[in-house]
């Protein structure tokens, strides 16, 4: 049951006005500006929280010109797939070939013959993989700047550089004659580790949006929190805080407004 929040009186059906029986009060209005301030402060709280994360997937995808290099970079060995990789029965094969391959053949005994000596089948398996994760490698990039992004990276990148040397090995074995196309997708892939390795040590520049919670900035009123500080006196510096802004406001208005009559008497 519910009970009315200023006496405590527990309302029944049968109290379907909007008034309690007990205390008078409104139900619905009771303290109604409290509740919008507290809802307000709480949604400014949670996008205060979510926007660093947001601001740090924009610099790590497309924030700065060695980002979007970096994104060039992942997309250069999509491209040398489709040049000439290796060379089966004498025909010249790349990805495309490769999934006729794949899409022609049955899936089962394609994995079955893979796993069952050193053939094409078992050449071609860890070159798809490896295509495969950089594409994954692009859809984690905008995280790449958060707790475990730096691992992830390292740990895909060398995954994709070892899985495309596995191929390259054991095509040769297997009788395959390697063309250029799987030399240049493989220092590809190496320029991608590399270069990971130095945007991790410059850094990326990231620009932090700055953030108000009832007209303090984020940074100030989660300080406040971790201090201890009272709710009373959060409130006190929050109405100091929107005071000033609200004169600063005024004070740029002030001056527009000067500035266009004296712009008006230069024209007369």
């Amino acid at each position: 049951m519910a009970k009315c929040p200023n006496c405590g009186k527990t309302l029944h059906f049968t109290d379907w006005k909007q008034d309690c029986p007990s205390c008078g009060v409104n139900l619905i209005y009771f303290k109604s500006n409290e509740r919008l301030l507290a809802e307000s402060e709480q949604a400014e709280i949670e996008h205060a929280k979510h926007q660093p994360a947001i601001d740090r997937a924009k610099a790590a995808f497309f924030g700065s010109a060695p980002a979007i290099v970096r994104i060039i970079l992942h997309v250069l060995p999509i491209g040398a797939l489709f040049l000439p990789l290796f060379s089966i029965s004498g025909k010249n094969i790349n990805a495309i070939d490769i999934y006729k391959i794949i899409s022609e053949s049955d899936f089962g005994t394609f994995i079955k013959e893979a796993f069952g000596g050193i053939n094409k089948n078992t050449a071609l398996i860890p070159l798809l993989i490896s295509a495969v994760l950089i594409i994954f490698c692009l859809i984690c990039l905008p995280m790449s700047l958060g707790r475990h992004g730096v691992i992830r990276n390292r740990i895909l990148n060398f995954l994709m550089i070892g899985l495309s040397f596995i191929s390259l090995g054991t095509a040769i074995y297997a009788g395959l004659k390697p063309f250029f196309g799987i030399y240049i997708y493989i220092l590809l892939l190496i320029a991608i580790c590399v270069y990971n390795f130095i945007l991790v040590k410059k850094g990326l520049n990231v620009k932090y949006t700055t953030c108000y919670i009832g007209g303090l900035k984020s940074e100030d009123y989660f300080r406040f929190i971790d201090e201890g500080m009272s709710e009373l006196e959060i409130r006190k510096k929050m109405v100091e805080a929107l005071t000033a802004m609200q004169e600063e406001v005024r004070e740029k208005e002030r001056l527009a407004a000067l500035e266009e009559e004296e712009r008006r008497k230069a024209m007369k």
